[in-house]
């Protein structure tokens, strides 16, 4: 039951950004660190590139936000679908991602792209 409902809402929330386009809608949020600071904070982008991935449109979406098809991997191995992880490697893959030194790595990489999006201006 577990897996229909979270299908049902992966489906849901794909016909939402399907249907709506971020960038022209007011329902969607907008950030709040760029509306204060005029600086992208590191998420900029994400919502328009959801967007853009709902049209299948592969190469506007990384040009709104790189760093999510980088770490689109590690950021879907942290959420805890026990369904998904069948197999070893996977196990394996997943037990790699909550070590610290992974998570400060991301942390690091994270932080190094919110200030060169802003430098030089990706």
């Amino acid at each position: 039951m577990k897996k229909v409902i979270i299908i049902l809402i992966a489906i849901l929330g794909i016909g939402i950004f399907y249907f709506a386009n971020p960038e022209n809608s007011k329902w969607f949020p907008k950030c709040w660190f760029y509306q204060l600071t005029g600086l992208q904070c590191p998420g900029c982008g994400t919502q328009r590139a959801i967007h853009q991935l709902a049209h299948l449109n592969i190469v506007a979406a990384f040009k709104y936000n790189p760093f999510l098809f980088i770490s689109a991997p590690y950021l879907i191995a942290l959420v805890n679908f026990q369904w998904l992880y069948k197999g070893n490697k996977m196990q394996k893959f997943r037990k790699f991602c909550y070590q610290n030194a992974t998570i400060n790595t991301y942390l690091a990489l994270l932080t190094l792209w919110w200030i060169a999006r802003n430098i030089i201006g990706i």
